[in-house]
């Protein structure tokens, strides 16, 4: 099986005027209270067409092009808002390397189930959530799902620089605790990625075209014990990835470099294959295009 095909993301503003001494004798006056907040229901969608799926620096769609869509209906009380959603990406795991050695489950796409809880507090917000991912399909009797907490959270520097930072937990990425367990292997496959990120959006032209700077800096530790380092070198790598969108209403171009620091010996560790193959170009680094369109059903009202 692999360790690379899994699978796939951040704003606001604060201010303080500190009292003067020189007012202190004048009548000090309340600020009325923020209005309450109507309990709403509102359910966002979108899709996007992309020249690759790359997940974390490494391709789901063995380098060729892909699509996908989601659905997510959403709550927002004065509490903050909760959401569910359902999301499919297609992909391609090959179902075996050209050398003729055994490759990937092949599943048919990726299914992601998730559902969490996001808030504002001025410039700070939050967001904590629960995905599953779901592979329909597998070959050699394989099960791949497994699933991720996370937490994100974005600090707005200005109205147009924000800052970020976002951490994603596992107890067994892609199931390996299972699939490997007929080996007598017992341990599992736990990981971390966390990451940094930083979006600066710069002004809107006339004609209603806007665009954005964006980067992501992050490092995912694997579990490297049982069958892992038994026959492979540490999984563990760091990823990047750096880029320029253009907005135009509920539409996004978005042109993005992703790079990791592994080899191809790297990849195949990865990819749990072992010795690496003159196919395992799934963890090279890559420039990706894509267009998004994302919305919900209040907007279009």
């Amino acid at each position: 099986m692999k360790k690379s095909i899994i699978p796939a993301a951040l704003a606001l503003a604060v201010t303080a005027a500190p009292a003067l001494a020189a007012d202190l004798s004048k009548p000090v006056y309340k600020a009325a209270p923020a209005p309450a907040v109507t309990p709403a229901w509102d359910v966002a969608f979108g899709g996007v067409v992309m020249s690759d799926y790359n997940f974390r620096g490494v391709s789901q769609s063995n380098k060729g092009p892909s699509g996908g869509a989601y659905f997510e209906p959403q709550f927002t009380t004065a509490a903050g808002t909760f959401y569910v959603g359902v999301a499919g990406v297609g992909i391609n795991w090959p179902s075996a390397f050209s050398d003729g050695s055994v490759g990937l489950s092949s599943p048919s796409a990726e299914i992601d189930f998730y559902g969490g809880w996001r808030n504002t507090w001025g410039a700070l917000s939050l967001d904590l959530g629960y995905w599953y991912y779901y592979y329909p399909k597998e070959q050699f009797n394989i099960d791949s799902d497994f699933w991720e907490i996370y937490a994100k959270v974005a600090y707005a520097v200005t109205p147009d620089f924000t800052i970020g930072a976002n951490i994603f937990y596992t107890p067994d990425m892609l199931n390996y605790g299972a699939v490997f367990a007929n080996a007598g292997f017992t341990d599992k496959a736990e990981a971390i990625y966390a990451s940094a990120t930083a979006k600066w959006t710069l002004s809107s032209a006339a004609n209603g075209v806007g665009a954005f700077l964006s980067g992501e800096l992050g490092h995912w530790w694997i579990e490297d014990g049982g069958f892992i380092n038994m026959s492979f070198s540490d999984p563990s790598y760091t990823y990047y990835n750096a880029g320029i969108g253009f907005t135009y209403k509920a539409l996004t171009l978005d042109l993005r470099y992703h790079g990791t620091n592994m080899n191809q010996t790297d990849c195949g560790a990865y990819l749990l294959v072992g010795t690496p193959h003159a196919t395992n170009n799934w963890c090279n680094d890559t420039f990706i295009v894509s267009l998004k369109a994302d919305t919900s059903i209040n907007a279009l009202k």
